[in-house]
């Protein structure tokens, strides 16, 4: 019988899924969790190209000797407020976190905490490490470097990743405020998850071999390259993440980073930095929270454009989705859910997902 185009997946047992394919990899249980508690945040959030699909690739990450399951990822140095990590090659989530962790504990005794990791791969969605911090009453940033993907404004040669940045803060009443955004128009994983399912990109996310804008997600990715946000802006604004997390962390950076063409059949290097911020050395945290709030019910109060129904503040959106999405179920595509069957069959891992 022909699977519907698109299955409504249940969140717990695509989490528990998730995890028991990864500790086939030999990763430990706990570690095993973790990672899909993020892959799986991402698919409630909306923020699908950073779900499901990438535990394939991942997978094949492992079987080529580009990702380390049982990675070492360890300090290298720690003093006052700022910490640095090696990622040992092993999941970027783990990495993530722990520089996360590092740099609350640090904002905790210092006021703020930033770490910076190398030799990490993926992280996942770069967003559930500043909603870390900011569900434990501190503003978050985080950001990460990557493989050439997408060339200097106004050139051709890959040069920089998509470079994603977040930043979050936490609220009383209201949703956190988050942010969570690559520095080209979209992140490579639309692309990806766009080539999968055989559907047009718009125009304005990526160009072909010639420089042309195109529709076709496939030849982007193959031959082609994606287009900065806001030009020379998100350039600039990428070249910055690029230093802050590569340069400064002593890991790779620009040309030195391997370029990526398919997720899993090439090497992903990444660094990443991460930033907390103890909001009471400034100002007491229910009070940051309520003015927070009061400029959400701002941001609500604007007034339309005629084709937009509602105004929504950052991050608020993807919070609507995940609480609709935990009651009704994850939507998938048939292509992405196939890629699970597989290697549930691959690993012996039942696929009951829906």
């Amino acid at each position: 019988m022909e699977q519907p185009e698109i299955l409504q997946i249940n969140s717990r047992k695509l989490t528990d899924f998730i995890s028991k394919i990864v500790k086939s990899l030999e990763t430990p249980e706990g570690d095993a969790e973790f990672i899909a508690a993020v892959l799986v945040e991402a698919d409630l959030r909306g923020v699908d190209s950073h779900g499901a699909t990438r535990l394939a690739g991942y997978v094949q990450m492992r079987d080529n000797g580009y990702l380390n399951p049982l990675a070492d990822i360890r300090i290298l140095s720690r003093n006052n407020a700022c910490t640095l990590i090696d990622g040992d090659n092993g999941f970027g989530m783990l990495g993530a976190r722990l520089g996360m962790q590092t740099a609350i504990e640090q904002a905790k005794e210092n006021g703020i905490g930033m770490s910076v990791a190398r030799n990490m791969t993926h992280t996942g969605l770069v967003g559930y490490y500043t909603m870390t911090a900011a569900h434990q009453g501190f503003i978050g940033i985080a950001m990460n470097n990557g493989p050439q993907i997408v060339p200097a404004f106004g050139g051709t040669t890959p040069l920089l990743a998509t470079n994603p940045i977040s930043f979050a803060f936490p609220a009383e009443k209201e949703d956190p405020i988050v942010l969570d955004m690559a520095t080209s128009m979209v992140a490579a994983g639309k692309l990806r998850i766009a080539e999968k399912k055989g559907t047009p990109i718009p125009l304005d996310w990526g160009l072909d071999q010639n420089g042309e804008a195109t529709s076709d997600a496939a030849e982007v990715l193959a031959n082609g390259y994606l287009q900065w946000a806001g030009g020379y802006k998100g350039f600039g604004l990428a070249t910055a993440i690029e230093i802050l997390s590569g340069v400064l962390s002593g890991g790779s950076f620009g040309t030195d980073t391997p370029p990526l063409k398919n997720f899993g059949a090439d090497p992903l290097v990444s660094s990443g930095t991460y930033i907390a911020i103890d909001i009471q050395r400034f100002i007491a945290l229910s009070e940051f929270q309520t003015r927070v709030d009061s400029l959400v019910q701002m941001i609500h109060a604007s007034a339309p454009s005629p084709k937009t129904s509602r105004i929504y503040a950052s991050g608020e959106l993807e919070f609507e989705r995940k609480r609709e999405r935990l009651k009704n179920g994850i939507p998938m595509s048939s292509a992405v859910y196939s890629e699970l069957i597989h290697l549930g069959k691959r690993f012996s891992v039942e696929p009951s997902l829906v």
